[in-house]
């Protein structure tokens, strides 16, 4: 391995001589062609083997080197293995390759310093420099595997394959990206090594066979291979559990983690199935792999071409799709991701799709100069006259009288097809990349790389020039009521416009690096937008009120520029679909099918379900109530003090809910969110950290840093004051009303009657945070530290360990079956009410606040300092219930993706699995 291969023009070779002696002089081990290789294969195989084998791909700018044919190649070659590109400039110029630009240059200009600038090409060189180093290690690997016909002896084993997974997992999201050969190389060798542990199993089989020349020799022979077979049988559930959680590390989105889940929950099945006895932690083990990868998955299918794919459209029916590539063919699929019919007839890359309004046209525009418009069905209805310039874009008007497309003769060109004339309107500097027609076809927008939009009557009439992007302007759409269009552009922006132009606002992508962004799509509602974006990723942003749009969330999993996106007409099921540069089209479910996030602008300190399911409350650390329904998932803000509210409760008639907050006050509302109440639980402004209804509703339960428990009734009248050592944080009455239990920062819970008088008193050794009666009464739940005690009333005490962090809540479902936790180590545990660990639940960023059962037991809300509340759907959440979820989301991709496959195991991984289709 080099340090770096450097790419140049031989007119700079004085100056490159002088740079690599530079390095020389600092130990760098760098790749230069001085004298230049014979121009045959050899010379491209030894300049490809240069830059493979180089930690970092170092191009000098120039004018020599930037219309070079070789430099370009090199360019190229560096690209397709994600090597990190190191950009110097020796003589300024513009035209630099796009990848290149969006890099800080490294100036080394005659007016710059040299060593100044020779330290930062250093620097740069050392940036996450074992990371690079792994990656040009696997890269070289991998390459090898793959010119050797994918030899399994070039295949990793053993600590190296370990090795590798986890640089897989640690590496998620660096430069230089991993690349889609070095995570088949990767996942190749998994697979072997999982065969060669079926394998190992049959010789054991055999050699016992062999081995019985007696019957003392036989038994032992025969408890040794059994023994052994177990040993390697937990050894690859274990190896498939690692693989999944290190998948889902790195990308949460995709199905990759659900795949390797399945094959977990599959292997755990066989192994019940053998009488072979798995721990109970390794159970838990393959339901949190499984679960976390089933409720975060967004990926529905996945679409495999032979080259990149530079556009897709969704039919307006919502029946079929359409891509187009850089192979020069248009493919015709169907809702499911069957490949129905391929289009061929375009002589060059084709660009851009269009469907007519009413499904039964596409048209298809290329850099060979022509458009042609196909049937449904995938027969040629026509070709335009070949232009003597490529087409870069088309579009249908919403009545399908016009056909409109632009081209790189800098012109936008209208079509009508009842007098089958043109009209060639002229205005932009430069190449047309995107014409789009308003939804009541008046309207006609045009993008171009002259930065500039500009809108046109449908006349052809110039209405208005927009200007505001500074570099090419790569895509124009209007929103489906026509009240707004969007433009995105290589400037790493999008911009927001009203219909007459008037410029609304531009998405913020200050908390994200800036990425060019090469499409963009509004969802059937109009109120969300999908950018398609060059670090491929998919974003989406929330613009109900375009005056502050909001970031939702972006999607990983393509590995290289993300070209087109599209919704799916469907709002019931909203799919986008997204096409890339890595030569896949991927189907993204917008909303997820198990759980619902709900946001807030801070931390959560609190969530409880209304005793009817019908409303969640959730309180923040600024001051804010909010109360959702849990069907629609919409929230109302109640209430907004200057304090952080810390608990909130709903009485059990369902009538009001009291708030307890940092200002010493626990505060009575209706379920309107006026108060009719206020509760002074301190005279000083010391916080009120707990409050709790008495199972008939007439008694209030307040508690804080005062160190004092304070019974209330609902009129607001003291009746009784109840005393700890030191703060206290939680409080609960027993469903049979029968007493109340108290935790506190002194490490002790206590017992009073419902009178107030103290029954009983135990120290934890630990501060507790949280103390819940079971539904019964007869088990109480204290967390104390890191772990739950489960105290029989009338008996012994077990205990619940896991957590890494204190736990801040404990509460029973209200069927009694199980026990949730919540924790700062940012996870949800859920327990059968044995204290048997059933699965761990994953997704929030920070520290968990809060949990609430609803009352069926099929729904569980948990709050975090992250500022989400997760509401998490736990109906038959056992491995048949998961494996059938997760089979349900895997129907099209394993039907779609497989049939070419060698690889058995994943044809059939689903086979057996009762699937829960509609669920």
């Amino acid at each position: 391995m080099t340090e770096a291969f450097i790419s140049y023009s031989r007119k700079d070779k004085d100056f490159v001589k002088r740079l690599h002696e530079a390095l020389k002089q600092h130990k760098r081990d760098i790749w230069v062609d001085w004298e230049g290789i014979p121009f045959t294969a050899d010379w491209r195989k030894e300049i490809y083997e240069g830059i493979e084998k180089a930690n970092n791909f170092i191009f000098i700018i120039s004018p020599n080197s930037v219309v070079s044919e070789v430099c370009g190649e090199e360019i190229a070659y560096a690209l397709k293995h994600n090597k990190r590109l190191v950009p110097i400039v020796w003589q300024y110029v513009e035209g630099v390759h796009p990848e290149l630009a969006k890099i800080n240059y490294i100036f080394f200009q005659e007016s710059n310093d040299f060593n100044t600038a020779l330290q930062s090409l250093l620097q740069a060189l050392d940036t996450d420099l074992a990371h690079v180093k792994e990656h040009t290690r696997l890269l070289m690997l991998a390459l090898e595997w793959d010119r050797q016909k994918r030899n399994n002896s070039y295949l990793l084993q053993g600590s190296q394959l370990e090795q590798a997974e986890q640089w897989f997992t640690t590496g998620a999201g660096k430069k230089p990206l991993i690349t889609p050969l070095q995570q088949e190389y990767i996942g190749e060798s998994r697979k072997a090594q999982r065969a060669r542990h079926r394998t190992r199993l049959i010789l054991i089989t055999i050699g016992l066979v062999i081995s019985t020349g007696s019957a003392i020799v036989a038994a032992i022979g025969w408890k040794e291979a059994d023994r052994q077979r177990i040993a390697a049988q937990k050894s690859e559930l274990q190896a498939i559990i690692s693989a999944s959680d290190a998948r889902f590390t790195v990308n949460r989105d995709t199905v990759d983690a659900l795949i390797e889940g399945l094959k977990a929950g599959k292997k755990l099945k066989e192994l019940d199935t053998a009488k072979i006895t798995i721990p109970n932690q390794e159970r838990a083990e393959v339901m949190k792999v499984l679960g976390q990868a089933i409720y975060w998955v967004t990926e529905r299918d996945r679409l495999n071409e032979n080259d990149a794919i530079n556009s897709v459209s969704f039919s307006p029916d919502g029946e079929i799709l359409a891509t187009a590539g850089a192979n020069r063919t248009v493919k015709i699929w169907n809702k499911h991701g069957l490949l129905l019919k391929p289009l061929e007839g375009h002589q060059d890359t084709v660009i851009s799709l269009s469907f007519s309004p009413d499904s039964q046209i596409l048209a298809s525009a290329s850099l060979d100069g022509t458009v042609k418009l196909w049937s449904k069905q995938g027969k040629e209805l026509k070709t335009f006259e070949k232009l003597n310039t490529g087409v870069r874009t088309v579009s249908f008007s919403p009545d399908s009288k016009t056909l409109a497309f632009g081209s790189e003769d800098n012109n936008v060109r209208l079509w009508n097809r009842k007098d089958q004339k043109f009209q060639i309107l002229k205005g932009h500097n430069y190449e047309v990349y995107s014409v789009s027609f308003s939804p009541d076809g008046q309207i006609l927008l045009s993008g171009s790389r002259d930065r500039k939009v500009k809108l046109w009557n449908k006349q052809g009439k110039e209405l208005k020039t927009l200007k505001g992007h500074t570099n090419t302007v790569t895509s124009v759409s209007f929103s489906p009521n026509g009240r707004i269009f969007a433009s995105a552009s290589l400037d790493k922006t999008v911009r927001l416009w009203n219909r007459d132009g008037s410029f609304i606002e531009k998405l913020n992508t200050q908390n994200r690096q800036g990425s060019s962004i090469y499409g963009v799509s509004f969802s059937p509602d109009g109120q969300t937008l999908a950018t398609a974006n060059d670090d491929s990723t998919v974003t989406l942003w929330d613009i109900t009120n375009p005056q502050k749009p909001q970031e939702l969330t972006t999607f990983k999993g393509h590995s290289s520029t993300v070209n087109s996106v599209s919704f799916s007409p469907n709002s019931r099921t909203l799919t986008l679909a997204s096409a890339s540069k890595d030569k896949t089209l991927k189907l993204w479910q917008i909303n997820y099918p198990w759980l619902t996030l709900l946001k807030h602008d801070d931390a959560v300190n609190r969530v409880s379900f209304s005793p009817d399911g019908e409303a969640i409350a959730t309180v923040t650390n600024n001051g804010m109530v909010k109360l959702w329904n849990p069907h629609q998932k919409t929230s109302k803000n109640l209430q907004e003090i200057s304090y952080p509210i810390w608990d909130v409760s709903f009485s059990p008639d369902n009538q009001i809910f009291a708030t307890a907050s940092e200002d010493g006050k626990v505060r009575l509302s209706n379920r309107q969110g006026k108060v009719f109440r206020t509760l002074k639980h301190m005279n000083n402004s010391d916080r009120v950290r707990c409050v709790s209804f008495s199972p008939d509703g007439k008694i209030i339960a307040t508690a804080g840093d005062d160190k004092m428990v304070k019974l209330w009734n609902r009129q607001g009248r003291l009746l009784k004051s109840l005393k700890h050592n030191h703060a206290v944080f939680s409080v609960s009455f027993s469903p049979n009303s029968k007493m109340i239990a108290s935790a506190s920062f002194d490490k002790t819970v206590k017992f009073w009657n419902l009178e107030g008088k103290e029954l009983n008193s135990q120290n934890y050794g630990d501060v507790i945070y949280s103390v819940n009666f079971s539904p019964d009464s007869k088990i109480i739940a204290i967390a104390v530290g890191n772990s739950v005690k489960l105290r029989q009333l009338h008996g012994g005490e077990i205990s619940l360990n896991g957590h890494t962090a204190a736990i801040s809540q404990v509460a029973f479902s209200p069927d009694g079956q199980m026990i949730a936790t919540a924790s700062d180590d940012k996870t949800v545990k859920l327990w059968h009410k044995d204290g048997t660990l059933i699965t761990t639940l994953i997704g929030h960023y920070a520290e968990v606040n809060s949990i609430s059962f609803s009352p069926d037991s099929k729904t569980l809300v948990s709050g975090s300092k992250d500022g989400t509340a997760i509401l998490w759907n736990i109906e038959n959440l056992n491995l048949d219930g998961l494996m059938g979820r997760g089979c349900d989301w895997l129907q099209d991709y394993l039907h779609n993706n497989t049939s070419n496959r060698s690889d058995t195991y994943d044809k059939h991984l689903c086979d057996g699995v009762k699937t829960q289709i509609g669920s």
